[in-house]
């Protein structure tokens, strides 16, 4: 369950989920409509990575899709989460 509240911004890359036996650790960011702001790709692999080295995987790949949800009624902010997927 992914809970947002108040007005923070996140402006990069944070871990919210995993499974050790599914070797699959879940990234998300906030992006805010009103600004141009992307989190480097490069950060969410490294994260990725290291996540799963916790698990003794050596590294991560990102899965094709990312999913992207409203975080609020008029859509101004956006939740966008990604897979990836722990390898030896």
């Amino acid at each position: 369950m992914l809970v947002v509240s108040g007005c923070a911004t996140r402006s990069d890359w944070e871990a919210v989920s995993g499974s050790k036996s599914d070797g699959v650790v879940t990234l998300r960011y906030e992006l805010v409509a009103s600004k141009a702001y992307l989190p480097d790709k490069s950060g969410a692999v490294a994260l990725a990575k290291q996540r799963c080295g916790y698990w003794g995987f050596s590294s991560a790949k990102a899965f094709d899709t990312e999913t992207q949800h409203c975080s609020d009624e008029e859509c101004r902010t956006y939740i966008i989460t990604k897979d990836y997927q722990c390898i030896n």
